[in-house]
């Protein structure tokens, strides 16, 4: 029987592939910036539901005021959103902490987009609309490649390398 998910997904189907993996998010902080409610809510239960702490923004410049106020340990930014958007959201973010991942979410061209992301500082994108399984392997592949050896989250430490931003974000969508 299907339920309310919102993707499709059966009660059964969802819980099966993150309830191994619940208990190694404890107290991972993530911020969601997106200001479509549905998406919102969807995005940030799946989460809870893996084990995270969420946090939620409507626009770019609510999710800066919350990330100015505590650190995080992963932001999921929506690209289009008023007042200031993804690509803005990401840029202050990462001026103020490098080795904070950040991924994108959107429902964009994605020729388009992956030219913009391959020189920016996105650290990944998953396209709109995506399966739980899609946004479960970017979560954890984006905190996993933070923690491999990228230093702690911190003002004036290097970002992710050029090489290293593409690999991960290739391996995550699946195109390399």
């Amino acid at each position: 029987m299907k339920r309310g998910y919102g993707m499709g997904e059966t009660e059964k189907e969802m819980k099966k592939p993150v309830s191994s993996n619940a208990r190694q998010a404890i107290s991972k902080r993530i911020l969601v910036a997106e200001d479509n409610k549905s998406i919102q809510t969807v995005v940030s239960r799946f989460l809870d539901f893996m084990g995270f702490e969420v946090a939620l923004a409507g626009n770019g410049v609510e999710a800066l005021s919350l990330f100015m106020a505590k650190p995080f340990d992963l932001v999921l930014t929506d690209l289009e959103m008023p007042i200031m958007d993804g690509w803005s959201l990401t840029h202050c973010i990462k001026e103020r902490s490098p080795n904070t991942p950040v991924v994108l979410m959107t429902g964009g061209d994605r020729e388009t987009v992956w030219k913009k992301v391959e020189r920016g500082p996105v650290d990944s994108v998953i396209f709109k609309p995506f399966r739980v399984e899609d946004l479960q392997r970017t979560v954890q592949g984006a905190l996993a490649f933070r923690e491999g050896g990228h230093g702690s989250v911190g003002v004036g430490q290097g970002g992710w390398s050029d090489e290293n931003k593409v690999s991960f974000m290739r391996a995550a969508n699946h195109l390399g």
